[in-house]
């Protein structure tokens, strides 16, 4: 087994060694945005966070900023939802990673909900996508919540979410 700290040690180097050494098994992240990935033979196999998989999955995980991890080797994926080898798969992650910096900092608490601020009103008009992600909006639905419930790709509803709380019509609520 192996553990660490994602600030002392980021993912994508994590992922990178993971997949280099071509060894088996599950890494778990522990953090709000965090889940699970599976590893087998030089491949990222399956991605597990909260309600989603698959590439959904990945990309939540790829807007990992800290947290802690550990290695299990030899666990097998419960399923198979990826399929990507080594230079594809990191690839792939350092796109989403830099897409998902700008966003992070707009929205930094995940396990907090969003709520309308008094400068929201009926009248500001918005497109049918963010008036679905809007409806879901609750006291009792955290960011993330909200994120997995809108049925879009996490990094999609985020990038909805984020300019409302920018300009000030939605805004972190009490956990």
């Amino acid at each position: 087994m192996m553990s660490g700290d994602l600030s002392v040690f980021p993912l994508l180097p994590v992922l990178q060694m993971l997949l280099a050494s071509g060894k088996g098994g599950q890494l778990t992240v522990d953090h709000p945005r965090g889940g699970e990935l599976w590893f087998g033979h030089g491949e990222l196999l399956h991605a597990r966070s909260g309600v989603l998989s698959g590439e959904a999955a990945l990309q939540l995980l790829a807007s990992l900023d800290g947290g802690t991890f550990t290695f299990e080797p030899g666990l097998s994926p419960p399923e198979r939802t990826l399929g990507l080898r080594q230079d594809a798969a990191l690839h792939w992650l350092i796109g989403e990673a830099d897409a998902w910096a700008p966003l992070i900092r707009t929205l930094p608490d995940w396990t907090r909900p969003l709520r309308f601020t008094a400068r929201w009103t009926d009248q500001h008009p918005v497109n049918r996508h963010q008036y679905r992600a809007l409806r879901l909006i609750s006291p009792d639905r955290s960011l993330r919540m909200l994120v997995e419930q809108t049925g879009l790709p996490p990094r999609t509803a985020a990038e909805l979410y984020a300019p409302l709380v920018g300009n000030g019509l939605l805004e972190f609520g009490d956990a």
